[in-house]
């Protein structure tokens, strides 16, 4: 009874929180592959539908999913269609899931994402860098480009090589890290996570 209160307040969220990040990942599962293109959101649009028999706009998925600039939130009872579709009851639900799941990264997500624990893209300059590290003693030094866009400029025992770039819009400190559009050996690969098990170990401007 108290879930279901508590769902019933409207609030706004922010779309690049790590609660939000991994629910796209939960509909990315059920959905089959990442969703990047106008056809995926539609289809993802029709589906959803289908399966919730509520509506969701195409273009609010797009918001949802970074593909539109200027909308850096979204209403909760938008969430709640959304994690139903992931096959949860609501967003609260699917919140209490990740901490139930692992009780470590749900600490993470109680934390606040300013501060020493997350360094966030818009509050970047072109040319500043980050160290990113991950076990098992895994490193790369990665220099902000501008938008959401990062160059791996050294990489130490790492998949990533200098040169690859990728997007993101946050990282956070014992959280994995989610990245999209990521171009490694000059090869386009779409999505790949970094510190899945245990997330990222150092985070650090230098």
């Amino acid at each position: 009874m108290y879930i279901e209160n508590f769902t019933s307040i409207i609030m706004a969220i922010n779309t690049d929180s790590p609660e939000v990040t991994s629910l796209r990942l939960a509909v990315e599962r059920r959905f089959g592959h990442p969703i990047e293109s106008r056809s995926h959101f539609s289809k993802l649009a029709q589906e959803i539908e289908l399966n919730t028999k509520e509506h969701i706009a195409e273009n609010t998925l797009r918001r949802i999913w970074g593909k539109m600039k200027g909308y850096d939130t979204v209403f909760t009872r938008t969430l709640d269609v959304i994690s139903r579709y992931a096959g949860y009851k609501h967003w609260a639900d699917f919140t209490l899931s990740l901490e139930q799941t692992n009780p470590r990264e749900s600490d993470v997500l109680r934390k606040s994402t300013h501060g020493t624990h997350s360094i966030k893209a818009d509050e970047l300059t072109p040319g500043d860098r980050i160290r990113i590290g991950w076990l098992p003693n895994r490193e790369c030094v990665v220099e902000f480009i501008g938008g959401r866009t990062f160059k791996a400029i050294t990489t130490q025992n790492s998949t990533l090589q200098c040169g690859d770039t990728f997007e993101c819009s946050i990282m956070i400190k014992g959280f994995p890290l989610f990245i999209d559009n990521l171009v490694h050996g000059g090869e386009h690969c779409l999505r790949y996570s970094i510190g899945i098990n245990n997330g990222l170990t150092t985070l650090e401007r230098v």
